[in-house]
């Protein structure tokens, strides 16, 4: 069963030597982590793979079983209204993860499109989730009495486990536990935005790092034209990039960046303090300023801190035979 109260194949999570040398970490998604409480939303019926294939940005038919991927809801002009994880169990069957904190209205937005098929909801807040990382890490190394593991490149790369409250225990003898600022540091490094952080309604996904969350292949779906224009023909103003301070900022929410070329130059949206002392994190910024070396001020509690940009654009859509180059931005909706 896809929703924790099954085995699956794997090892026992006791004496794995080899784990601790792998660095393996899991953390619980829940409320010790800003924003990333998920609620599974389980699906039944014939229609099941036809009507998300219909709705979501994701490929639901590319999935294979075990397997996690990132997919959006969007509103008709191709704006981000939720992020979700579509699972795939081992015997096929389809279910969805999503946030917590607007699970209500993910699930009326979902029904409001069962028309004519044979598809039921139901959220279930009864299982947990964690994410499981570190290096080489396969889900033929899980232990089964954890949970059911799906492999997953979101919240974060890694194994996304489903299990109820004593499964999700037992991960401590096989991947010990992190902390939040060690899963934020996993963000940072494999550039991967987060809902409530990067992740935020009326964005388009290349906007805000979430590009694998889009098929351009699979045919229609809700908000699917204005994205494919975009790959088509042009590129977002606003992009996901990695940024660098020397210090960490004492603040909760999102910080506005200034650059000399440009006042409104974007959001500091993720920080976690690095090994030398420093502050690593990731931005939605501007595409001028979005390339190594670019300076920028964040406009931080008790006082601004400079930042420096270390990457270009993440998670971009790079457009259609990755030829957008110089190409002018394309405008689409209106904030």
């Amino acid at each position: 069963m896809v929703w924790g109260v099954s085995a699956n194949s794997g090892s026992s999570p006791g004496g794995d030597a080899a784990a601790s040398e792998r660095g393996l970490q899991h953390i619980l998604l829940d409320d010790s982590l800003p924003h990333q409480r998920r609620t599974l939303l389980r699906l039944s019926g014939a229609d099941v793979a036809r009507f998300l294939q219909g709705l979501l940005s994701a490929d639901i038919e590319a999935i294979a079983v075990s397997q996690a991927r990132p997919a959006t809801v969007l509103t008709v002009k191709g704006k981000i209204v939720s992020e979700l994880i579509v699972l795939r169990d081992a015997g096929g069957k389809l279910g969805l993860v999503v946030p917590s904190e607007i699970e209500e209205a993910v699930a009326q937005k979902l029904e409001r499109h069962v028309i004519m098929d044979d598809v039921e909801l139901a959220l279930d807040r009864a299982p947990g989730l964690a994410l499981v990382w570190g290096e080489g890490l396969t889900r033929a190394q899980a232990p089964s009495e954890c949970g059911v593991m799906f492999e997953t490149t979101h919240p974060a790369p890694g194994l996304l486990v489903v299990g109820a409250a004593e499964q999700l225990a037992r991960l401590s003898a096989w991947a010990p536990a992190a902390t939040a600022e060690d899963f934020t540091r996993h963000r940072v490094a494999t550039a991967s935005p987060a809902w409530g952080h990067e992740l935020r309604p009326d964005r388009f996904p290349p906007e805000v790092g979430f590009v694998h969350a889009v098929s351009y292949d699979k045919g229609c779906y809700m908000g699917q034209e204005p994205l494919s224009r975009i790959h088509a023909r042009g590129q977002v103003n606003r992009v996901m990039a990695r940024v660098r301070a020397e210090a960490t900022p004492d603040a909760t929410e999102a910080i506005e960046l200034s650059a000399e070329s440009r006042a409104k130059a974007g959001l500091w949206t993720t920080w976690v303090k690095a090994a030398d002392g420093g502050c690593e994190g990731l931005a939605i910024v501007h595409r001028s300023v979005a390339r190594p070396g670019a300076q920028l001020v964040a406009a931080a509690p008790g006082g601004s801190l400079a930042l420096t940009v270390r990457s270009g654009p993440l998670g971009d859509d790079i457009g259609m035979g990755g030829r957008h180059g110089k190409s002018a931005t394309v405008k689409l909706g209106r904030r």
